[in-house]
């Protein structure tokens, strides 16, 4: 099965890296998976998207066909504006609440769902910087496209040995909140 994500957000928070993560956890797998991502001249604050393409077949074009994005994930406004019209109609968007205001209009066209992404990061793991980490995990649950154990070994191996135990923490909250979340309509 193909599995097309997006992963959008601002330059600097970890947008990039969790799309690589997974990318590299599903040929762990044994499958094709590549990963590319566009972003601003901005370092910090500019709109980030990685596309993340996961197939049993080989794969010939490294981005999402826009339209045929199943699975988006936005933790900024900016980014999600940017880059929503890829997910292809009754596809699934994750936003952070907080961040980002998708219009009626988005509410009926995808599958909208709010998970306060930062907030977990920052208020439950103590550490903002795992943001990428919980969203990684939200995306893998959701979607349905990799073992989610797979995944998290995986990241794991990835982080820095000091940010293991917070990683760990952010993944595992990810699931927890994915499995509560609710379609808002």
């Amino acid at each position: 099965m193909k599995y097309q994500l997006r992963f959008c957000g601002e330059g600097g928070q970890g947008v990039i890296t969790a799309g690589e993560i997974l990318a590299k956890a599903a040929i762990k797998e044994g499958r094709n998976a590549f990963k590319a991502s566009t972003y601003t001249s901005q370092v910090r604050g500019g709109p980030t998207k990685v596309d993340i393409i996961i197939d049993e077949s080989e794969i010939f074009f490294p981005y999402a066909v826009e339209g045929e994005v199943s699975f988006m994930l936005s933790t900024a406004d900016k980014g999600y504006h940017s880059f929503k019209d890829g997910v292809c109609d009754g596809g699934v968007i994750v936003v952070e609440p907080n961040l980002v205001h998708p219009s009626k209009e988005d509410y009926a066209r995808w599958k909208i769902f709010e998970i306060p992404i930062i907030t977990i990061a920052k208020e439950e793991v103590g550490n903002v910087a795992t943001q990428s980490v919980v969203a990684l995990a939200i995306a893998a649950y959701m979607s349905k496209c990799i073992d989610i154990d797979a995944l998290k070994q995986t990241m794991l191996d990835m982080v820095p040995a000091k940010t293991k135990e917070a990683n760990a923490k952010a993944f595992d909250l990810g699931i927890e909140y994915a499995k509560k979340a609710q379609v808002v309509s």
